[in-house]
């Protein structure tokens, strides 16, 4: 019962004067409500980076192994063989081999008499994208399978030293004459990280390249496995033994050791910011600190008949206490939600959505809770030490 008394005087007191207790809480509002954004956003970009490390939602990653053939013909890459050893490895739990998922490979070619090596994008419906001049492949180029091609400008001025002049001529792939119809900026590029320099509608370049075969190794492992470390060892038992060892080469995009280091930036930025963000937080904690030494001054009165009914030193600290941590705690669950507000309104604008979990509900409430002890405690002890013979004169 005097818990639940102390916890209505504390209540009492701060409503009793409204105008104070709402601006004491800005500081904490707006200090809390800085940090959790910066978290959400920042846990946002983390669970975004590891979905473009392909890990499902049982944890699982999946990477890519593929072959590169050294001559003109494009072969398979993977044998049986090679796929039985591979699934000896407790840590792949699926193999999977397939065309080209980005539709990405490379091809050699002619183009006015000069050679070059492409990476070539195979288009299976209509594309404009990256289109400098001309036009795209259409509908209709895809339906009756005409022989056209877009090209980069670096390819297009290798050939033809201008893009207007590239334009309606030719350009020979693996043995096949297309007519260029569009020319690409030189950054085209397909998903993340697989750039390309010229475009060909996948069904022309399939039919005139029956030979062709899977070339892209998709291998899933089990959770916690370093998909890293365990495709490097895949690919180089592939390069000294795989099947095709010595008509080409086995590769694969380390995508985790980049992210992995740009996650370290990120973390370091976002904890630096954050750390920036809790000095407002010291700031607002002093501010409570002042407001509840105003407040003992005033209610001296009302200490000295605590006091002379009975109260303990205890009780009058507790009440004191109990007021810090009421404001500061309000004022910290008001800023978790205007925080994630606000984390919510920014992830509109960027190629992520803001996280919310737990432990930013916890940070808050305690951060709050700490706040208000630690700036609390001064003038509580003050109040509670009040001499009742000193109030009485």
């Amino acid at each position: 019962m005097q818990i639940r008394e102390l916890f209505v005087s504390a209540c009492r007191s701060l409503l009793s004067n409204k105008r104070r207790s709402v601006l004491t809480m800005v500081g904490i509002v707006i200090g809390i409500a800085a940090v959790i954004t910066i978290l959400a956003l920042g846990d946002g970009a983390r669970l975004a980076m590891m979905k473009n490390l392909q890990a499902d939602t049982s944890g699982k990653q999946s990477t890519e192994i593929q072959f590169v053939s050294k001559n003109d013909s494009k072969v398979s890459g993977f044998s049986d063989d090679d796929l039985n050893r591979i699934r000896e490895n407790n840590r792949v739990t699926k193999v999977n081999v397939q065309s080209d998922d980005h539709g990405i490979l490379s091809a050699t070619g002619n183009i006015n008499g000069k050679n070059i090596d492409s990476t070539t994008y195979l288009a299976q419906s209509a594309n404009q994208k990256f289109l400098t001049t001309g036009r795209g492949i259409s509908k209709q180029d895809i339906l009756v399978g005409n022989p056209v091609a877009l090209v980069s400008q670096r390819i297009a001025k290798k050939g033809y030293e201008t893009v207007k002049n590239a334009l309606n001529a030719g350009i020979d792939i693996n043995g096949t004459t297309y007519t260029i119809i569009g020319i690409l900026s030189n950054d085209a590029v397909q998903g993340s990280y697989q750039n390309y320099d010229v475009v060909l509608p996948r069904q022309v370049f399939e039919t005139n390249n029956n030979n062709g075969a899977a070339n892209t190794l998709k291998l899933t492992f089990t959770t916690g496995t370093n998909v890293s470390k365990e495709t490097q060892k895949i690919v180089d038992q592939l390069n000294s033994s795989g099947s095709q060892h010595n008509t080409g080469d086995y590769q694969f995009y380390d995508m985790a050791a980049m992210l992995k280091g740009i996650s370290a930036v990120i973390k370091g930025i976002t904890y630096f910011i954050v750390a920036v963000a809790s000095i407002s937080l010291f700031i607002a904690g002093i501010g409570v600190m002042n407001m509840m030494y105003i407040a003992v001054s005033e209610r001296t009165q009302e200490i000295g008949i605590r006091m002379a009914v009975g109260a303990s030193q205890n009780q009058i600290l507790w009440q004191f206490l109990i007021e810090a941590v009421l404001l500061t705690l309000s004022g910290g669950m008001i800023g978790y939600l205007g925080g994630l507000g606000i984390a919510m309104g920014i992830s509109v604008f960027l190629p992520f959505k803001a996280s919310v979990s737990l432990v930013t509900f916890i940070l808050a409430f305690g951060t709050s809770t700490v706040v208000g002890l630690v700036f609390g405690i001064l003038p509580a002890k003050t109040a509670s030490n009040k001499n009742l013979i000193d109030i009485l004169r």
